[in-house]
């Protein structure tokens, strides 16, 4: 009895022993894992979670706005609204190919100061002439400024070779008696397929308004072709604007700016079907106009957006006085 009684004793023992021993290897893991976890930066992980958050909402977001809000006729819109909302910017006129050309470079000023700053290179070049003439201007709504900045012509005969560095620098002026003439002038050079200047967002949104509404620019918007231009992707549309239409709301911008009606260009004088066929050009990456072509004429633009005073040159001369001394000078 009593080595039966010992016998199941030993085997309780050993019962026991087999019992207890998963719950301490159990204790022994989970001191393991919380020991682990005590040794993590939490802080450091939710950083790191929040900024790979933000990161895929940033593309996420990027992408709709590429791919499915921005597509070709939304971001044409947006563009001729950035070149109603700019103080300035800079249109480029080339005529002509290696042999004659000239190169116009207008900054147009909008607000709060209204003038434009214009640069011209002239070239010739021939078998026996290369002649160079660049020249500066600052012209105001009633008045304009002149200078010429260089001059060097080389010819085979260098005997012959001219130059004008006794002008070269000088501003000349020019001062309007026909007030209205002289805003026309000024006014013309700021006609194109494009309203460009600094309006107000409700006038912008009017304006925009009625240039959708009326079909302005035609109903082709969202099959531009795409183009590089000056290595930077474009879309490339093409437009039959409705002259009638536009030259209305062109003459209601430039009263808005200040500057009245520009009476060449009545709505009046065109009937309800004149169209003008053209092609707009519009940066991918910045939304603005970079190309206007139509008729012909072919306009770059670029650097919107640069505000800065300028201030009336002090002219010795009238625009008169300094063509006629360079005239003299090249005789």
């Amino acid at each position: 009895m009593s080595k039966l009684f010992e016998s199941k004793r030993v085997f309780s023992k050993k019962s026991k022993f087999k019992a207890d021993k998963p719950k301490s290897a159990n204790n022994s893991t989970k001191t393991k894992i919380h020991n682990r976890i005590g040794h993590w930066n939490f802080k450091k992980i939710t950083r790191y979670a929040v900024v790979f958050g933000a990161v895929i909402l940033i593309a996420t977001s990027y992408l709709w706005y590429t791919r499915m809000y921005m597509n070709p006729e939304r971001r044409f819109w947006t563009a001729l609204n950035n070149s109603m909302a700019t103080p300035s910017v800079v249109r480029t006129l080339t005529q002509g190919g290696s042999g004659n050309q000239v190169v116009q470079d207008y900054r147009f000023h909008f607000a709060p100061q209204r003038l434009v700053e214009n640069k011209v290179v002239y070239t010739e070049k021939s078998a026996s002439t290369d002649t160079s003439v660049s020249t500066e201007g600052v012209i105001f709504p009633t008045e304009q400024f002149l200078r010429y900045t260089a001059f060097s012509d080389t010819r085979a005969d260098a005997e012959k070779s001219q130059n004008i560095d006794s002008v070269l620098g000088k501003w000349a002026s020019q001062t309007s008696q026909n007030t209205d003439e002289a805003r026309l002038n000024y006014l013309s050079e700021q006609v194109s397929l494009v309203i460009f200047g600094n309006y107000n967002s409700n006038f912008r949104h009017e304006m925009m308004s009625e240039l959708q509404k009326r079909q302005v620019y035609g109903t082709s918007l969202n099959t531009p072709l795409e183009d590089n231009v000056n290595d930077q992707p474009v879309y490339v549309y093409t437009i039959s604007v409705k002259l009638r239409d536009y030259a209305e709301l062109l003459n209601k911008a430039f009263v808005a700016a200040g500057y009245g009606e520009f009476s060449p260009l009545n709505p009046e004088n065109y009937r309800e079907d004149s169209l003008i066929n053209g092609t707009i050009l519009v940066s991918k990456k910045y939304n603005t106009v970079v190309g206007v072509s139509f008729g012909g004429r072919d306009e770059k633009y670029g650097n919107y957006g640069v505000l800065k005073q300028i201030e009336k040159p002090e002219a010795s001369l009238t625009v008169e006085e300094l063509q006629a001394q360079v005239q003299q000078l090249l005789q």
